[in-house]
């Protein structure tokens, strides 16, 4: 049945619009609609089926009653050693109840030749097994394999829908239902019988499809019904086509015929109780109107019409329980009178229309009460106790008799309509919603008492939303929160009084909005930092408050989980629009103080109530006014010597804020639940935090920067000190916390450190700017050196002392080297500035390295480790393109650099980790390589002047070596015999890389030009240098393999492709550059792929690399390497007949074929395929020794 709903919905969809989209949106409407009855059907099925099973377990306990009693008998009998009979089987000791359901008689006679019971069990021949109940092994079933994808479930469920059940009917249907459609639209293609004839054809055949159906109604169900409602469809379209697609009919009497179709559907659909066949009834009566509508525009027939609809599916109700009739009647009047509305509608027909709303909200309301009362007529177990209680848990468990789009969809969409209609009349939809909450009401009373407990209550809440929707809908926000505060309030005490759970929820629900109403009308005030209602707020907060002790008083047996958890928040609401008050009646300051006070109120509240809510809302507030006093600070301007405006009173709010704070903690800190509390003594935590820095704070109201920073740093030595007597770790942090800041005010408000001082005449060395941040890192340094010998107080065992000390450390570090750098590039000369860096940078780490071997202090050893990062971030920046490491004294400071990096890392190897002394051996030799290669590229460029393979190779030559040396088998001194893998693995891996990359670059951007020698191929100074540097990759991947521990047959076929196809591209090169150089052919990418001199040396030179692979294959029986060589050859063979084959008589392309001719005749001779190395041929078998070639 749903596909005929699918092609209904198809073809009108395609008829109103002609659009694919639209008969698709139609297609897929009809569809649901089908589904939505097929899904009906199987509920009512599930529904019999589970009656079924519960009479069947009722069975089954049956017998299971009765082999218990058969058991008891058999043991008693073999108790008494006597032959068990029936006459002597004792009545048992209990009785069974009567089954009330016909069961089929059972067989309790054992067969003859079956053993008797005593005899089986006296036997002791056959031992029973350990646990008689243990089930035994079952095998394991194989995995579910995945399910299909959706393309796959997509193809299976149009194949399951074609050929599963009867596909004779389901194709016969649609295809006749097609053909009559075509039919009727291309009537006027080369046919003649004429117009009406026809039309009147495809009705008969309609009323044949419906005769038909009826008359097999009682034979084939499924087949008649499907019959029906195809024919139901055909008349529809016909009426339809008759009126749209040719002036048969005129639309009076087509919406007349349309109405016939739709009582008459609904006559066969309540006849034969059929839920499908009404539903095709009201969907084609919904649709009559629209398809016939001539765009009058007359409402009143509308309604009219549809009243007359809605009263066929009242009285439908009153027999039948079909929801998706009642469905489809709602959504088809509301849909369409709000569609109507969008439209149409104007407040002059407003008499004329709500009328009609107020009884099809009615219609819709009696619909949904006869759907209950036709569900609850069907229920049978009603429960014997009348109380309250009890009727309450069965229409629960029964709530299915409750429709909860009838029983909500009618008032909200019905309000929704309303409001609209009357929204241009003063306080009429507040008046509609108090009628309408007063009508819910009174059907709540109404229906208390009876089996619909369940119906009742949802009336009555029903009716309380809508009264308490009258409030905001006559009254402004401010009364609004007020009262739906107190509403909310009384409401949640009602129903923690009558134990009702819905009454409490929505009277939060009531307060939830009664908030949202109070926030929306918040604004930013004049006269105080906010504008809005002090009544709302204050009565807020009371009845949050109040309803937070309601439910806090109440026993846990009668509320509800979800309830006890909402009373933090319950709590938090409370008070927070209690807070509100603040900045409803003062600005910035005075929030900020009352806060900070109110906190203080409501920590000895919650002290007092035993309430952790109260505790962590009270150190949210005051931290909240911190917060607030902070944002709104303003920086001091003019000849002001402070930071901030304020002065005093900023001075004085800072402090009783911040003495608020820590008074809290104070107060907070001698109560047992909160010593007892992890949470709340990290909030104390944070409250003692946040009292600190206000207080610390407070000086930048009547000091500036500079002698801030000086009294924070006295202040954070004095809170350290006082700290760590008291093993106060919090306020131990802080003041580590406050020697950063002061550091931090330093540079924010201290001269330009990277430049020239502000102040002239001053010295190098002898100003404030270089001696504040030295004197800033020797306390840091100091302060490190004593955290790192240990602190005996347990305060401090969490705080891992060690690694602080590691970071004040650094901290102490990064201060004297800003000091040094600054003061040499404000007064050292440009040229010099390198050197002395590097210098001050060797001597600072030789004095590190006698402080760490001195004072056994691991940690500054590791710093000393920097000494070559430091050296590189030096090179780095000093870097141009012609840079000469050794100039300006750089020889000798280089020097200084890589003896104290040696000599460091040797004294200090015991007291490092393995790690960090690994990690500066690589680091080192990468930085020593890198400063020989640039000397070594400076000293090549002064031998040309322009930008030639001198140039490239200044950066090879010493990595290469580099990489030769280490693959070399021999043992080298220290350090590379102390740490080989460091050095033959670590630091050559990345400078092989570094040399393959180099080489193809170099290889595809130098000609190869080496002024003042000339260019010879393969002996010039850049093609030495690249084979110099794919030879040192090489040798030392395959030095590499047992280091890596990489399979060797893996790494020699690696190793071996890399080369291979890096002398390809070698050779390739080398052709282009040797005609650049010797044919004068520009060294271009274009030209040279232009060039047929390019081509032919190609052709032969890669043809020549062939015949090596080829015969190198056929000797060493490599049958892979023979076949890249064939395939080189295919490559050649092709690049001659689609390149060269262009240039018609030109001695490059005469070279190019028969040199490639002659060499592939070389190869046919001497380099046949070798066989495949599984092919084991035997002796008696191989052939005789040829003496010519074979050609492969």
């Amino acid at each position: 049945m749903q596909w005929i709903f699918m092609l209904i919905g198809l073809v009108l969809g395609w008829i109103l619009d002609e659009s694919f989209s639209d008969a698709l949106l139609g297609a897929l409407l009809g569809l649901g609609i089908g589904q939505a009855v097929h899904i009906a059907r199987l509920g009512s099925k599930a529904a019999e089926q589970h009656l079924l099973l519960e009479q069947t377990q009722v069975a089954l306990n049956a017998v299971q009653q009765r082999l218990a009693l058969l058991e008891v008998s058999s043991v008693k009998a073999s108790e008494s050693g006597e032959p068990i009979a029936s006459e002597s089987v004792a009545p048992p000791a209990f009785t069974l109840d009567e089954i009330p359901v016909e069961t089929p008689e059972l067989i309790w006679d054992l067969p003859a030749e079956l053993e008797p019971i005593t005899t089986a069990a006296t036997e002791s021949s056959q031992p029973l097994p350990a646990d008689v109940w243990k089930p035994e092994p079952v095998a394991r079933e194989p995995a579910i394999p995945r399910g299909p994808n959706f393309i796959d479930r997509a193809i299976s469920g149009a194949r399951a829908w074609l050929f599963g059940g009867n596909t004779v009917l389901r194709v016969g249907v649609v295809l006749l239902f097609l053909g009559l459609a075509f039919l009727l639209r291309y009537a006027t293609e080369g046919m003649v019988v004429p117009i009406e004839l026809r039309y009147a054809g495809v009705a008969a055949a309609a009323l044949g499809l419906l005769g038909l159906g009826w008359w097999l109604r009682h034979r084939n169900t499924h087949y008649a019904l499907m019959l029906q409602g195809t024919g139901i469809a055909v008349l529809y379209l016909t009426v339809f086509a008759a009126m749209r697609l040719h002036p048969l009919l005129d639309p009076t009497a087509a919406l007349g015929l349309l109405v016939a179709v739709t009582v008459f559907s609904a006559i066969l659909a309540i006849t034969q109780d059929s839920l499908a066949l009404a539903c095709v009834a009201a969907l084609g009566g919904f649709a009559a109107p629209i398809l016939t509508s001539t765009g009058a525009g007359n409402h009143v027939a509308l309604f009219s019409y549809f009243a007359l609809l809605n009263a066929g599916i009242l009285a439908i109700a009153w027999f039948k329980a079909w929801r998706l009739l009642n469905l489809i009647g709602f959504v088809g009047t509301f849909g369409i009178g709000f569609a109507w509305g969008l439209r149409s509608y104007t407040p002059e027909l407003l008499w004329s229309t709500e009328p009609f709303l107020i009884l099809f909200f009615l219609m819709y309301l009696a619909i949904g009460l006869l759907f209950a009362r036709r569900k609850l007529l069907e229920m049978s177990d009603a429960p014997e106790d009348d109380s309250r209680e009890a009727l309450l848990r069965w229409s629960a468990r029964k709530g299915d008799y409750v429709d909860g789009t009838m029983l909500f969809g009618p008032p909200l969409v019905g309000f929704g309509l309303q409001f609209a209609l009357v929204q241009h009349l003063e306080f009429a939809a507040a008046f509609s919603a108090l009628a309408l909450g007063m009508i819910y009401m009174g059907l709540a009373r109404l229906l208390m008492g009876g089996r619909a407990l369940l119906l009742a209550e949802t009336c009555l809440a029903l009716g309380v939303i809508f009264a308490s929707l009258a409030i905001p809908l006559g009254l402004d926000a401010r009364w609004t929160s007020a009262a739906w505060a107190v509403e909310g309030a009384g409401i949640f005490w009602l129903g923690l009084r009558q134990q009702r759970p819905l009454a409490r929820a929505f009277a939060l629900l009531l307060q939830l909005g009664s908030a949202l109403a109070f926030l929306s009308e918040l604004r930013i005030g004049e006269s105080s930092l906010l504008d809005g209602s002090l009544l709302g707020a204050l009565m807020l907060g009371i009845a949050l408050l109040f309803s937070f002790y309601q439910l806090r008083q109440a026993s846990p047996e009668h509320t509800a989980q979800w309830e006890r958890k909402g009373l933090p928040v319950l709590a938090c609401l409370g008070l927070t629009f209690l807070y509100l008050l603040a900045p409803l009646f003062f600005f910035t300051h005075g929030t900020a103080i009352s806060w900070a006070l109110a906190g203080l109120v409501t920590l000895f509240v919650g002290l007092r109530l035993q309430s952790r809510t109260f505790l962590f809302t009270a150190f949210a507030v005051q931290l909240l006014g911190g917060a607030l006093f902070l944002l709104r600070l303003q920086g001091a301007g003019g000849e002001s010597a402070a930071v901030f405006s304020a002065g005093w009173s900023g001075l004085l709010s800072a402090s009783l804020i911040g003495l608020a704070l820590i008074a809290g903690m104070l107060l907070a800190a001698r109560d047992e639940m909160v010593r007892s509390d992890v949470r709340l003594l990290r909030g104390l935590s944070v409250v003692l935090l946040a009292g600190l820095v206000l207080i610390n704070l407070a000086v930048l109201f009547v000091l500036p920067w500079q002698t801030a920073s000086a009294v924070w740093a006295a202040s954070g030595l004095f809170i350290i000190w006082l700290s760590l007597y008291l093993k106060q770790r919090v306020s131990f942090v802080f003041g580590l916390l406050l020697q950063v800041i002061g550091g931090a005010a330093f540079l924010f408000a201290g001269p330009d450190l990277l430049g020239p001082l502000v102040s002239e005449g001053l010295k190098p060395l002898a100003h404030s700017g270089f001696w504040t941040p030295l004197v800033l890192g020797l306390a840091a340094l100091v302060g490190a050196w004593r955290l790192q010998l240990g602190n005996h107080a347990s305060a401090f065992d969490v705080l891992s002392l060690q690694r602080l000390s590691e970071v004040l450390l650094v901290w102490g570090a990064g201060w004297w080297a800003l000091a040094w750098v600054s003061e040499v590039l404000r007064f050292a000369p440009v040229s010099l500035q390198a050197t002395l860096l590097l210098a001050v940078a060797s001597l600072s780490v030789a004095l590190w390295t006698l402080l760490a071997l001195r004072l056994k202090w691991s940690s500054l050893g590791l710093l000393c480790t920097l000494l070559i990062p430091a050296a590189g971030v030096v090179m780095l920046t000093g870097w141009h393109s012609r840079y000469h490491p050794a100039a300006s004294f750089g020889w000798l400071a280089w020097a200084a650099v890589f003896v104290v990096h040696f000599v460091s890392l040797k004294r200090l190897a015991p007291t490092l980790l393995v790690r960090a002394v690994s990690t500066a051996h690589v680091l080192g030799c990468w930085l020593l390589i890198g400063v020989l290669a640039l000397e070594l590229r400076y000293g090549l460029l002064l031998l040309s002047e322009q930008y030639n393979a001198w140039r490239w190779l200044g950066w090879a030559i010493l990595p290469s070596l580099y990489l030769v040396l280490m693959a070399a088998p021999r043992t080298w001194p220290w350090p590379v015999s102390a740490y080989p893998r460091e050095y033959r693995l670590y630091a050559a891996a990345p400078l092989a890389l570094l040399m393959l990359g180099w080489f193809w670059l170099a290889n595809a951007a130098s000609d190869g030009t080496a002024e003042p020698l000339p260019y010879m191929p393969l002996i010039n100074p850049l093609e030495l240098g690249l084979l110099f540097a794919l030879f040192g990759v090489y040798v030392w991947s395959r030095s590499a393999m047992t280091p890596l521990a990489i399979r060797k047959d893996y790494a020699e076929h690696a190793t071996q492709l890399i080369a291979g196809v890096s002398l390809f591209v070698f050779f390739t090169a080398l052709v282009m550059r040797t005609a650049h150089h010797w044919g004068g052919v520009p060294f271009e990418v274009d030209a040279l792929l232009e060039s047929m001199l390019v081509q032919a040396g190609l052709s032969i030179v890669w043809t020549l690399m062939a015949l090596s692979l080829m015969i190198g294959g056929h000797l060493r029986h490599r049958r892979e390497v023979w076949l890249i060589g064939a395939a080189l050859i295919g490559v050649v063979v092709a690049k001659l007949f689609f390149v060269e084959l262009s240039n018609r008589g030109g001695l490059a392309r005469i070279v190019s074929f028969i040199g490639v001719g002659v060499l592939l005749l070389v190869v046919g001779y001497f380099a046949p395929l070798p066989p495949k190395r599984a092919e084991a041929v035997p002796e008696s078998e191989k052939p005789a020794p040829e003496t010519e070639g074979v050609s492969s």
